[in-house]
């Protein structure tokens, strides 16, 4: 164990704590969404924060069944509602009812919910982990919350002319896809001018696609 990870062992005994819950939970997303960080964690309380996330304005807030490992009976989830500019809230659950996460840092111990402000009364300050299942469901992965939230890419794909495609499946070109029409429109321009006139070349047509 390196000094400094000894330290943070002796520092931070307790991982489970709601400050390092809320630290832990912005920690993985930004960095799984590459998102800058910064140097040091913000002085401001991390639920009042808002965060800019592709087209999402979003704060979030945590909530876990243990604030300790040795935790005899877990706790009831109760999760808080900042008020604030943020136009959606990401409601985000460490581990399970059983047993103790290990540590926060396990993407693989959180549920989350993303939920537009709009649809919660405007005076509720909190809102208890049952209520918000039967209102949003069961809750993501942290795998299917960052489908959601990373901002899609577009990308130019060339494609077999519909005559073609069930015969050649297996053609080089199609199914390359490019940042720009221009990009894929060049490989096609000197595919032709190669082939020229011949009766062997493909037609092929370029589709605009979410990447």
């Amino acid at each position: 164990m390196s000094e400094l990870a000894a330290f943070l062992q002796w520092n931070t005994p307790n991982l489970l704590a709601e400050e390092v819950r809320e630290a832990s939970c912005h920690w993985l997303l930004l960095n799984a969404l590459g998102l800058e960080t910064g140097p040091s964690k913000p002085s401001a309380d991390l639920q009042s924060l808002v965060l800019p996330i592709g087209d999402w304005q979003l704060s979030i807030s945590t909530g876990g069944f243990y604030s300790a490992v040795d935790q005899d009976t877990p706790n009831s989830v109760q999760f808080r509602i900042p008020r604030g500019e943020a136009k959606t809230l990401l409601f985000a659950l460490l581990g399970e009812r059983a047993a103790a996460p290990a540590h926060p840092l396990d993407p693989q111990q959180w549920l989350f919910w993303l939920v537009p402000m709009a649809k919660l009364h405007p005076e509720r300050q909190s809102i208890g982990l049952n209520p918000l299942i039967r209102a949003f469901g069961e809750g993501v992965s942290f795998g299917e919350l960052l489908q959601r939230l990373k901002p899609q890419r577009t990308v130019f794909r060339i494609v077999l002319d519909d005559q073609d495609a069930t015969a050649k499946s297996k053609d080089p070109i199609a199914g390359q896809d490019f940042e720009s029409y221009d990009a894929a429109y060049d490989v096609l321009e000197r595919y032709y001018a190669d082939l020229c006139c011949s009766d062997e070349r493909s037609y092929y047509r370029i589709v605009e696609q979410s990447a």
